[in-house]
């Protein structure tokens, strides 16, 4: 297990945010030498079944830099929070993925995706934070917890798709559950927050087969929104991997993901949670065919 989680966060290893127009890029430079190479496909080989897929794997999350503030109503802004540097959280952690489609067709398939990241945190404060209207001193003992609960559907459509490569385009819904919180025992104080936000996101994504057992494949999405002041952000969401087909019907694989979020939400009661967040993440799976 220990070697399995180091092969997953060096996968991971990086820092730093990535701006949108380097991904699309990226994410374009990557789809163009796909349908390059697709030029050169030799003879008919042996093809595998694809139209279901289910991926299953450890997720290895790697520099998750988070910025978290909770304004409560009709009182003042409260403080922008780093949850690492000010609270002591954690910048890493370890969960279960879960991917996977259907295909229609050559043309239509349907996608999902679930994963649930968690970081918790313990400090004295070196700093006064105001925190959903309370006030937290300097030499307070506080515990934190930033959860992110993730799951996708989405829909993908391939403008282009033959024997090695696929290339298309691809609309969903992201829907996030965002739940932070912070107590300190010692002066009987704790507070927390939670929101669950429906976001539709828009895609790229490629598919190459360098030989009919192996290939590599990435997945852009992103979305801006703006809706009536109760609802900000943008999220980008880059992943990339290469698989090995084992057997006709197991395939085992390893990807490398980016993922950046910023988001304002505000609750019926007036209650405002800023998060902006980002890390990067490394993943070892199997996946079946059918």
């Amino acid at each position: 297990m220990k070697i399995l989680l180091s092969i997953v966060r060096a996968i991971a290893a990086g820092r730093g945010r990535i701006h949108s127009r380097n991904v699309f890029i990226s994410a374009s430079i990557i789809a163009l030498f796909m349908l390059a190479c697709a030029g050169f496909a030799g003879a008919e080989e042996e093809q595998f079944p694809d139209r279901f897929q289910l991926r299953l794997g450890g997720y290895a999350i790697q520099n998750a830099d988070s910025i978290v503030r909770i304004d409560a109503a009709n009182l003042p802004v409260g403080t922008y929070v780093d949850f690492a540097n000010t609270l002591g959280g954690d910048t890493r952690d370890s969960a279960v993925r879960l991917d996977g489609y259907y295909r229609f067709n050559d043309r239509h398939a349907i996608t999902y995706s679930w994963y649930d990241a968690k970081f918790t945190g313990s400090r004295v404060l070196q700093q006064e934070i105001n925190w959903d209207g309370q006030t937290y001193t300097i030499g307070t003992q506080v515990d934190s917890r930033l959860e992110f609960n993730v799951y996708k559907l989405g829909y993908q459509y391939s403008v282009y798709h033959n024997d090695k490569a696929e290339l298309g385009a691809s609309f969903g819904l992201h829907i996030m559950r965002i739940s932070t919180g912070i107590s300190a025992t010692g002066i009987s104080q704790s507070a927390s927050e939670a929101v669950t936000a429906p976001m539709p996101v828009w895609g790229l994504f490629a598919d190459y087969k360098f030989t009919p057992r192996f290939s590599a494949y990435y997945n852009y999405q992103f979305f801006f929104i703006d809706y009536q002041d109760k609802i900000r952000g943008g999220l980008q969401d880059f992943l990339f991997g290469l698989e090995y087909r084992v057997i006709r019907n197991l395939a085992l694989g390893v990807a490398y993901d980016r993922y950046a979020l910023n988001i304002k939400a505000k609750r019926s009661d007036s209650t405002t949670l800023y998060v902006d967040s980002g890390w990067n993440g490394g993943m070892v799976y199997a996946a079946v065919y059918f």
